[in-house]
């Protein structure tokens, strides 16, 4: 049984309503693969690295990228030169409103959850947790990814973090989740001084809900390994999968569908 983070629930859910391969997250989550971080993975791993010292899992140490190497006008690439400056921003930004950093890179784990916090702080005398998050969507209305706040309360996947976490660590430090703050610190890939901090509160019946859910997610990884994860192949999904070259279910040509006029 593994212990069941907030990444994992966003993908099985994904992965129930057919839109992510089966196998593809049991060597994810079960099998423990590595899969590449794409470019806008490793932007934010960059960023992160650079505003508070945090290194991905995997353990790499994210690089700046460099252009026109080896002449006079070598520097640093604008992307990553404005990860930079953002990460000084955060580290203003802490300092400014007087954030007490207790640890970075937490690890959490109770009762079959778990989780990574970013950082957890005392902020107006109050223990919370702040994840930080450097994204191309600031105001992005209808991606799922988007920080829009107005649609922000019905982006599921990007708000079940604070419920778990929140849950996570009220458990661990015995007190309520309502006695834990939670805290997104957003800042643009393309504005440096495009911020946003958002406060999440979090209802007791979405509690309640998250983990009737949790329960449910348990109940099912208790069954055969081979019937809870199953191929869901599609020609494009194969083609772009990180573990094609090994996996029998694959797919190498269109399906042939049928209809009737």
């Amino acid at each position: 049984m593994i212990n069941i983070s907030q990444s994992f629930l966003k993908e099985f859910a994904k992965y129930k309503n057919g839109e992510v391969c089966g196998l593809q997250t049991k060597a994810k989550y079960i099998d423990g693969v590595r899969f590449p971080s794409s470019d806008a993975m490793e932007y934010g791993n960059f960023f992160e690295f650079m505003a508070t010292g945090s290194i991905p899992r995997d353990g790499h140490i994210p690089q700046a990228k460099i252009v026109y190497a080896g002449t006079k006008k070598e520097m640093v690439s604008d992307q990553y030169q404005r990860a930079i400056n953002s990460a000084e921003f955060f580290k203003k930004i802490i300092k400014a409103y007087e954030i007490e950093i207790i640890e970075i890179g937490k690890v959490c784990t109770q009762d079959g959850m778990t989780g990574i916090f970013d950082i957890v702080a005392k902020w107006n005398d109050r223990i919370c947790i702040i994840d930080t998050k450097y994204s191309g969507l600031m105001d992005d209305k209808w991606n799922e990814l988007g920080w829009n706040l107005d649609s922000l309360t019905e982006k599921h996947n990007l708000m079940l973090q604070p419920v778990q976490y929140k849950i996570l660590l009220s458990k661990e430090l015995e007190c309520e989740p309502d006695d834990i703050d939670f805290f997104f610190f957003i800042f643009s890939t393309k504005a440096t001084h495009d911020v946003k901090i958002i406060k999440v509160h979090v209802e007791e019946n979405t509690i309640a809900t998250h983990l009737s859910t949790v329960e449910w997610v348990k109940g099912e990884l208790q069954k055969p390994i081979d019937v809870v994860f199953k191929a869901k192949p599609s020609l494009i999904r194969c083609n772009e999968c990180f573990i094609k070259d090994n996996c029998s279910s694959r797919v190498e040509l269109p399906h042939i569908d049928e209809i009737v006029y």
